[in-house]
């Protein structure tokens, strides 16, 4: 009989770790399959952050075209006396910009720059007839932060160098053809942006031009810097 109970509460014993050992092994495998599920998720978070960062790089990236105005100042012998005009100057621009990340980028342009005297922050006649003309190719580095989590405007800043040649010419000291001003020379340009819902840039820079007393050894012809304002739209 002794053995009888003997057996009976051995059978017992090896049942009680049985369970245990099964509810040890159901706990654990809960707790895998939950960091699993968790680290899934973590997984998937980080590719979609990842494409979402890709998207906003192609759709910053591509072609623009842009149009803006600025004024400089001009410094000129004109019957025998120097004459200073400030003249409005249209710009034209277009290029393609390509962005690394959604901070910085670089732009490649092909500028076309025009003024006339006649149209001049004095509002007064120029009585030269005075014409400027010049085209410029170059590149942009573009440096920008999100203003908001959205990543759909941004500031920043810009710089650039480049080559352009330009004519000046006017009906007293530099006549069209014989006496204009033909010269060619780097350019340098910098300012701050402001990119707008990614499509929408607007600028506000200052740029030196070939004919800078910096770097133009005239006596009779010089310009200053020129400061312009300009909105570009990227396709």
């Amino acid at each position: 009989m002794n053995k009888i109970k003997t057996i009976v509460l051995m059978l017992v014993f090896f049942h009680i770790l049985c369970a245990q050992d099964i509810s040890n092994s159901s706990d654990n495998s809960i707790s895998t399959t939950s960091q699993e599920i968790e680290k899934s998720k973590n997984e998937g978070y980080g590719v979609a952050e990842i494409r979402e960062k890709q998207r906003l790089i192609r759709k910053k990236s591509g072609k623009y075209i842009g149009i803006g105005i600025g004024i400089f100042e001009v410094k000129k012998k004109y019957n025998q006396q120097t004459l200073e005009s400030i003249p409005a100057m249209l710009s034209l621009k277009t290029g393609s910009q390509t962005f690394f990340n959604k901070n910085i980028g670089i732009r490649g342009f092909f500028g076309l720059d025009m003024a006339s005297g006649f149209v001049n922050y004095k509002l007064a006649p120029d009585h030269s007839n005075s014409f400027f003309a010049m085209i410029s190719l170059g590149i942009d580095v573009i440096a920008e932060f999100p203003l908001s989590q959205s990543y759909k405007h941004f500031l920043g800043g810009f710089a650039g160098l480049g080559g352009g040649a330009l004519i000046y010419a006017d009906n007293q000291n530099f006549k069209l053809i014989k006496d204009s001003i033909y010269t060619a020379g780097i350019i340098i340009e910098a300012g701050i942006t402001l990119d707008i819902f990614v499509k929408h840039r607007i600028e506000f820079g200052v740029k030196v031009l070939p004919t800078a007393k910096s770097l133009l050894n005239n006596g009779n012809f010089q310009t200053s810097l020129m400061p312009y304002v300009m909105y570009n739209y990227k396709f």
